[in-house]
């Protein structure tokens, strides 16, 4: 997701879009999961904030169906080209994009249905996100929105080990003006919206001991982190060792028969009551 709301922390060059990708798949169950319960289905036309690297508008597409469309907007034009490539290798004829920054969309509605999958994180106000994306959707459409809590990440049993990783992973978005535990508020959010939601819900994967997809996505993100983690003092590039960063973690997790959870993504979605105002 890019947004020129406030500085994109994570960038967008091939190697963060191909993390983006594995994150993607990490977090599809959860994502289409919240998505159907949401009410997301056949012949929707729907707008994808900050869609990245498309992800989660091919999601959107499997359900609304060939009768239905997706818009994804991100401000990255790097980004909407890697997608642009992705859905023509995919053959997805319903999605299109949009370049333009989140505060200066150039698209009007009605929509059945807007969704942002973390997006709100790189948003310094993210009711106000909210309120201005619900007037493109119709009355009776729905809003929903998935963020990280971030704290929720680590390993079962817990490690001093994973313990530091996320302690990083944190306090990076925390001393970079980002909330890593906006998901737990959603609700709050939703609220002071003006969006009353209709159900708040986290999700939270698991992988077993062997599955290498823990090791990878630690060490992704923390190397896209790391001028943060560096530069704000969080931690050394000999502390991070990311050179063997991602053989370190799969052995101690193989070695201690350990299950990594994924952040907890939390899901909210709210019906837009005609009438609802900017």
């Amino acid at each position: 997701m890019t947004t020129t709301e406030t500085p994109y922390l994570l960038g967008s060059d091939p190697d963060e879009l191909r993390r983006l990708e594995e994150q993607a798949a990490a977090l599809a169950p959860a994502t289409r999961t919240i998505l159907r319960l949401a009410g997301i289905g056949p012949g929707m036309r729907v707008l994808d904030l900050g869609t990245g690297a498309g992800d989660v508008a091919f999601e959107v597409a499997d359900l609304v169906g060939p009768g239905g469309s997706v818009v994804g907007v991100d401000a990255s034009a790097q980004a909407l080209a890697w997608a642009a490539r992705r859905t023509e290798a995919r053959g997805v004829p319903n999605v299109s994009f949009v370049h333009a920054d989140l505060h200066d969309v150039p698209i009007t509605g009605p929509f059945d249905a807007v969704v942002g999958r973390l997006v709100l994180l790189y948003t310094p106000e993210p009711a106000r996100v909210l309120r201005r994306y619900a007037t493109l959707v119709r009355p009776g459409g729905v809003f929903v929105a998935m963020e990280y809590e971030m704290s929720a990440a680590g390993t079962l049993p817990s490690t001093p080990f994973a313990e530091r990783l996320v302690h990083w992973l944190t306090e990076a978005f925390r001393r970079s003006g980002l909330d890593p535990l906006l998901g737990a508020r959603l609700g709050s959010v939703f609220d002071a919206a003006g969006l009353p939601p209709a159900a708040v819900l986290g999700l939270q994967g698991y992988r077993p001991p062997g599955d290498p997809t823990g090791a990878r996505m630690a060490t992704g993100i923390l190397r896209t982190l790391e001028p943060v983690l560096v530069r704000t003092g969080i931690a050394t590039p000999e502390e991070l060792g990311l050179d063997t960063l991602e053989e370190r973690f799969r052995r101690h997790q193989d070695e201690g028969e350990l299950v990594f959870r994924l952040p907890t993504l939390v899901g909210a979605w709210a019906t837009v009551e005609e009438g609802h105002d900017d």
